[in-house]
């Protein structure tokens, strides 16, 4: 392995274990088997380090998302990504336990983030008019009903982590129950045709 990508391991495995707050790059270098001054030749700050960290999350769930088969049924499809997002967001946990601090330390990772988040929405507003226009999902009753259900879901997406570790210790466990929380906020919103298939995709 690479000497950057060891740090980088290490970097995860550190800041997933203690925190981001109290791993230094001292501490990095030291579970590296290098000095600091080597360390720094890579990265001169650990917010380089966690930028780094950060777009390579974004690279795995991009790659990851490349890979799941679009031709099938819309709730298999939203049943395997959610879940291939949760473990993936899991295994940069940090970057979930600690969202506000690592976006407002860093304005660039925030304007990514806030883009990002941009474009998710529009694709799940779009996804909710089909379902919609296939009689899977029902029509808004509330003014702007389905912005504010993907809201919610932002939300749980972006928070869960915080939540697992705290009520539960099986890493299998924490994903598998968050998935099932995140996946079943559709339901009540589906049609009695939608509920059918969301049924069939479990």
């Amino acid at each position: 392995m690479k000497t950057k990508n060891r740090i980088l391991q290490t970097a995860l495995e550190l800041f997933n274990e203690k925190g981001i707050n109290e791993v230094t790059l001292r501490g990095i270098a030291l579970n590296v088997g290098m000095s600091q001054g080597n360390l720094n030749y890579h990265f001169r700050t650990k917010s380089e380090i966690v930028s780094e960290l950060y777009y390579n999350l974004v690279e795995e769930m991009d790659e990851a998302m490349k890979k799941i088969t679009l031709d099938q049924p819309v709730f298999s499809l939203l049943y395997e990504s959610s879940l291939v997002s949760m473990n993936i967001l899991y295994k940069y946990k940090f970057i979930a336990q600690d969202l506000h601090s690592v976006l407002e330390s860093n304005s660039e990772l925030k304007v990514h983030y806030l883009a990002l988040q941009k474009m998710r929405k529009q694709q799940f507003l779009f996804l909710f008019q089909n379902m919609i226009a296939e009689d899977l999902m029902r029509k808004e009753e509330l003014k702007n009903e389905y912005e504010r259900l993907y809201e919610r879901m932002n939300i749980l997406g972006d928070n869960w982590i915080n939540s697992a570790n705290l009520f539960f210790q099986e890493r299998s466990s924490k994903v598998a129950h968050y998935h099932s929380l995140l996946f079943e906020v559709i339901f009540p919103y589906l049609t009695q045709k939608g509920k059918e298939q969301y049924l069939k995709s479990l």
